[in-house]
């Protein structure tokens, strides 16, 4: 049997964007745990002997709190936003150790014994910030609204008809494609009332998010796929437009897949609304065309 509609990984469509949320107030806890930890560093009394320090100072355990959820922070940021939030995170506890350093000179502390650390958080935070700018560079290709800016057309589309193992990918077999979950998919859209379906490469999972069609106005034919801005990084659980992996081992090495579970993987996707009826019919067309 083919696979069915995962309907489960379809109701967490905004996942992304609550681990975007969720990480708001842990970076604000950052920030302040972190500047607030370096601000009062000086004041903090130490211990020593035998090479060993300690202190019953609580504040001392600021900064190891503001890393710890600076690292949440990374990890949520980087699961909802990618680089961009992975280039965020690395800035930011840097320049909350920037920020407390100018407080604590602002405190009297002699600006000479906090130079040397202020510079290197700097440095390190500059770093993440220009991580951050690619990721949001790339981003923007990626959803396509890059080309936007420059005057493109961005509109919804549907994906359907996706061939696991499809495609021109180099020297990557087929089979090897397949288990990636790489291939080929129709890329379906209304431009000016009219109806396009361009041929594009995809992954098997990409249809659990909504997908656009960016092209110039006077040139659809050209279209290529966007994603939107919050989407999966990988596929949770079964894939709704691939077969199931007898039926891709097979496509892969050139063997006939039954007409019978192409039809049946036709109707899944009918009976879960990836597919219009008149999509539905024209694929059911195309297969017994093909047979």
């Amino acid at each position: 049997m083919p696979d069915t509609p995962n309907t489960e990984a379809r109701t967490r469509g905004s996942s992304p964007l609550v681990l975007l949320l969720l990480a708001l107030p842990f970076a604000a806890a950052a920030w302040w745990l972190i500047e607030e930890g370096v601000r009062v560093s000086d004041a903090v009394a130490w211990e020593c002997w035998g090479g060993e320090c300690s202190t019953d100072d609580p504040r001392a355990l600021l900064p190891v709190a503001g890393i710890a959820c600076n690292v949440v922070v990374l990890v949520l940021l980087t699961k909802s936003v990618r680089v961009t939030g992975f280039g965020l995170s690395l800035a930011l506890g840097p320049y909350a150790a920037v920020s407390g350093a100018e407080q604590a000179v602002a405190d009297g502390v002699p600006a000479a014994e906090v130079a040397g650390g202020q510079q290197f958080w700097f440095a390190v935070a500059v770093v993440g910030a220009a991580v951050a700018v690619l990721g949001l560079l790339l981003d923007l290709k990626v959803t396509g609204y890059g080309a936007r800016l420059l005057g493109a057309q961005r509109v919804r589309a549907t994906l359907t008809d996706f061939k696991a193992g499809e495609g021109d990918y180099g020297r990557t077999s087929a089979e090897t494609l397949a288990k990636s979950g790489f291939g080929m998919a129709d890329l379906t859209f209304t431009h000016h009332g009219s109806r396009h379906r361009i041929r594009v490469p995809a992954r098997s999972h990409w249809h659990l998010d909504p997908v656009f069609a960016v092209f110039r106005d006077t040139s659809p034919e050209k279209a290529r796929l966007a994603r939107p801005w919050f989407r999966r990084a990988k596929a949770p659980g079964k894939i709704l437009t691939s077969t199931n992996a007898t039926t891709t081992h097979l496509a892969a090495h050139g063997h006939p897949v039954s007409i019978a579970t192409e039809l049946e993987r036709l109707a899944a996707l009918r009976a879960d609304g990836s597919l219009t009826q008149e999509e539905f019919e024209a694929a059911k067309r195309r297969l017994l065309d093909e047979q």
